[in-house]
This record gives structure tokens, C-alpha cells and sequence, in this order.
């Protein structure tokens, strides 16, 4: 797992209500959803995430499962983005 993605855990997310972040061209960004516990992730390339045209979102609950799951899942993003 990439160094930037093994230090998310649930109390990571306090410190932002929006985090964005990037590995070169492959961007990823957070949102919190207090209210509803939610950790709002999505990833692109390029372009800011207002106006990138490859956004795929995902929605993960705000605990421990839901950020491991987080991770897994931006892994994922992360190893297609390399095949490309």
C-alpha cells in the first residue's frame, strides 16, 4: 500500500472538512460528512476535481472499516491508474 494512503485512519479525517492530495498526476480527494458520518473520496488525474472529466466517487462509512475499505479502494484507483 502506498505511504501516502496507510496513514489514513479515522481520526485523520478530523482535520479537514475537505483534503485533497496527490501521487504525481493521480489526485484524490476527501470529504466529511459529519451528520452523517460519511467520508466522501474521489479520485481523478489531471485536472482540479471542479473540472476533471475522469471523477469516480465513492462513499465510506466514517470508522474504522469504512477507512480500511477506503484505502483498499484507493489502492485500487492507484495501481489502475499506473497500468495506464
Amino acid at each position: 500500500m502506498h505511504p501516502q494512503f496507510s496513514q489514513l485512519t479515522p481520526r485523520w479525517f478530523n482535520r479537514a472538512f475537505v483534503y485533497t492530495g496527490n501521487i504525481g498526476d493521480f489526485r484524490y480527494r476527501f470529504a466529511t460528512d459529519k451528520e452523517n458520518q460519511l467520508l466522501h473520496a474521489a479520485v481523478y488525474t489531471v485536472y482540479c476535481y471542479e473540472v476533471a472529466t475522469d471523477v469516480v466517487e465513492h462513499d465510506f462509512s466514517w470508522d474504522e472499516e469504512g477507512v480500511e475499505a477506503l484505502k483498499v479502494w484507493l489502492e485500487s484507483a492507484y495501481q489502475a491508474y499506473l497500468q495506464k
